[in-house]
């Protein structure tokens, strides 16, 4: 059913930090009506969103959500039954679903470059890492039942309004200090995104029929090392800051908050050839950083 003139209507759960935004206003330029449902903490107040207020958890809630939606993206599903809940209450109503998940799904330490068909995580590490790496692979089992579903596995998110504690880690050092820690040596990878390319992949597991019923990890291929993440960072800050390089272990005794994998032991390999071949095409990191550093320093 389609409502008040607009392409599509989508219902987001969550939606109020980050990606949220991100993804709203995409859908909003490309014409699509927008409705989201969170608990109301961080109000968008964007013009032309219905925003209803409500918790997940509480089926009582779930069931404010009113009317019938073309595609419901989900932003908020962490632990088991999340994804249930809603499809209890909202049944069809939903459209298609499009879960975002993690790559932090797969098993890791398998040495291999992992697809979508690799093999999913069954231990428990711990702590919050721990307990958010098994709550979205309980939740990927929930939306498999689904027939109209689309599944997205980001690597690490970066870009204006990120909240995870990344690369703004490295603008704060370069605001206040003109300088920059680099590990060394370190042989650890890492994959990113820009978290405009997710919203964008977001937009056409919604839209495009062909991604119906299909799950696609979302990163670039290309792996990152802490020394090429500097140079990318002096090219995206248009400014010089200074390079001190630390031992692993200097940085651990000296509990430095380096974001990402210091060792090849720790790092893992994702394939996102599958979304590359649907003609999706990734962001530039230069460009992609250079957006979320002028966002940093006009908002400071």
């Amino acid at each position: 059913m389609r409502k008040r003139g607009f392409a599509m209507d989508i219902l987001v759960l969550g939606g109020s930090y980050f990606l949220g935004p991100r993804f709203i206003k995409a859908a909003l330029d490309a014409g699509h009506g927008i409705t989201v449902f969170n608990r109301g903490s961080n109000p968008l107040n964007v013009p032309g969103v219905r925003e209803i207020r409500g918790d997940r958890s509480l089926e009582d809630d779930l069931r404010r959500i009113d009317g019938k939606y073309d595609a419901t993206v989900d932003l908020c599903a962490y632990v088991r039954g999340d994804i249930k809940r809603v499809k209890d209450v909202l049944g069809e109503r939903t459209g298609r679903y499009v879960f975002v998940s993690t790559v932090d799904v797969y098993k890791r330490g398998t040495g291999k470059l992992l697809d979508e068909s690799a093999e999913f995580e069954t231990r428990d590490f711990g702590g919050e890492a721990g307990a958010y790496i098994l709550g979205k692979a309980a939740l990927e089992k929930e939306v498999e039942a689904m027939e109209d579903r689309c599944v997205l596995r980001p690597s690490i998110i970066y870009g204006p309004g990120n909240y995870a504690p990344r690369e703004n880690i490295y603008f704060k050092w370069i605001s206040a200090a003109g300088q920059i820690l680099e590990p060394s040596p370190a042989d650890g990878t890492f994959q990113t995104v820009s978290v405009s390319d997710v919203a964008e992949a977001l937009l056409r597991a919604c839209t495009d029929d062909s991604f119906k019923g299909r799950s696609f990890n979302v990163t670039p291929n290309t792996l990152i090392t802490y020394e090429s993440f500097t140079e990318i960072l002096k090219k995206a800050c248009g400014c010089d800051f200074e390079v001190i390089r630390v031992t692993p272990e200097e940085a651990m005794a000296g509990q430095v908050p380096f974001p990402y994998p210091l060792s090849a032991a720790e790092s893992e390999k994702y394939d996102g050839s599958a979304l590359a071949e649907t003609g999706f095409e990734y962001t530039d990191m230069t460009e992609g950083l250079k957006e979320a550093w002028e966002f940093y320093v006009h908002s400071r």
